[in-house]
């Protein structure tokens, strides 16, 4: 049988979203600093062809 409107999708709780006793997240401050120099270094070489061309050489 052809049903009317489309499944829904399961919901997650919202106490199961986020679990306070999870493993601990052991993250230190310079991999932020990394990750942030790597994506504004990556934004920066991708325009790299665009301005140079803009550019003429």
């Amino acid at each position: 049988m052809v049903q009317a409107s489309p499944p829904q999708p399961n919901e997650v709780p919202s106490h199961d979203k986020w679990d306070e006793y999870g493993p601990a997240r052991e993250a230190k401050w310079w991999y932020s600093t990394f990750h942030t120099v790597t994506a504004m270094v990556g934004a920066g070489v991708l325009s790299l062809p665009y301005a140079m061309a803009y550019l003429g050489w």
